[in-house]
């Protein structure tokens, strides 16, 4: 099914802004709790560690890399714009960092085994103007 929507794109703001400029240039950057005795890595952006309540977050490059925790397959998007994309797996990775993300995960073949898999980011345009964290297999 061919479909000329435009994708929607990420709600943009204050507190997020250095997260998706990162994503436009290609880099995965998140907070880690600078408290003493924390060092957390956290995600997704906020204004405090939710760990130990400490309002000192710094915006680090991260890896990028880490291993799926679990995945479903979208077979009938919510938004008739990715339906030209269906069917595509959606994933939960554990960073090597330690935060749980939630993306997609470009890779068309079978299911069996994803879970544990080791995924790296790239970033894809995918509404003008923004890029978005992806994964693939690594």
């Amino acid at each position: 099914m061919q479909t000329n929507e435009i994708k929607p794109g990420p709600r943009v703001n204050k507190i997020n802004r250095p997260f998706w400029d990162a994503c436009n240039h290609d880099e995965l950057r998140i907070q880690q709790c600078d408290a003493d005795g924390c060092g957390k890595w956290t995600y997704f952006p906020r204004v405090s560690c939710p760990y130990c309540g400490g309002g000192d977050l710094t915006w680090r490059t991260a890896s990028g890399r880490g291993r799926i925790v679990t995945y479903t397959r979208i077979h009938r998007p919510h938004h008739k714009a990715f339906f030209p994309d269906a069917p595509y797996y959606f994933i939960a990775v554990q960073l090597d960092e330690g935060p749980l993300m939630y993306s997609r995960l470009e890779y068309q073949g079978s299911a069996e085994g994803l879970a544990g898999k080791s995924v790296e980011v790239f970033f894809i345009e995918q509404s003008p103007g923004q890029k978005l964290p992806f994964f693939h297999l690594s």
